[in-house]
């Protein structure tokens, strides 16, 4: 197919059945090129991959898939030798590099740690004996009103439910203890 002027190729009629033609154009439009077109590539492909159309076996496509596959296999198992042989040992080299690094900042470490810090003087807070002595009898106080308070607890094991504990204080018992809280 030659071009003579633009646009314009030679043409040569084939004989082919019109169910065979129609299929092959509706075949050809899924690729939008022209049949001739379509026609040139299928030939090309059966020559390259030596496909013969009247083989009813797909034995030798089959074939070639497995071989592919194994070229395939094949590569990649050159490609996990070279990740073996070739970056382990670049990658042991960088490792032992970031281990020095490490042990010479350790070294500089352990120097600043050894650095004197200065001392500081606790100073002694002296309180009078008065004061002292007034806060032991505060204390003492409140843990008598605490024990009070816990010995007017009790347990109640309802029936149904969970067992709660009841606080037995009078009105007045209870605005003495909210009172000596708040002053305090």
């Amino acid at each position: 197919m030659e071009k003579k002027q633009k646009n314009k190729y030679d043409y040569s009629a084939i004989s082919i059945k019109a169910d065979v033609a129609v299929s092959f154009r509706r075949y050809s439009k899924q690729f939008s090129k022209s049949n001739s077109e379509v026609l040139r590539r299928m030939m090309v492909f059966l020559q390259w991959n030596g496909l013969n159309p009247f083989d009813n076996t797909i034995e030798k496509i089959v074939s070639a898939i497995e071989m592919n596959r194994k070229q395939i296999e094949y590569l990649i198992s050159i490609i996990k030798n070279i990740e073996k042989t070739q970056t382990k040992p670049t990658y042991e080299m960088v490792k032992i590099l970031f281990e020095a690094h490490c042990k010479n900042k350790e070294a500089t470490r352990k120097e600043k740690l050894f650095i004197p810090k200065p001392k500081i003087r606790e100073v002694e807070e002296k309180v009078p004996k008065i004061f002292h002595e007034r806060k032991q009898q505060e204390f003492k106080d409140y843990k008598m009103d605490c024990q009070k308070l816990l010995e007017k607890i009790e347990l109640v094991e309802p029936t149904f439910g969970k067992p709660y504990l009841k606080v037995d204080l009078s009105q007045g018992e209870y605005e003495k203890l909210r009172r000596q809280l708040d002053k305090d």
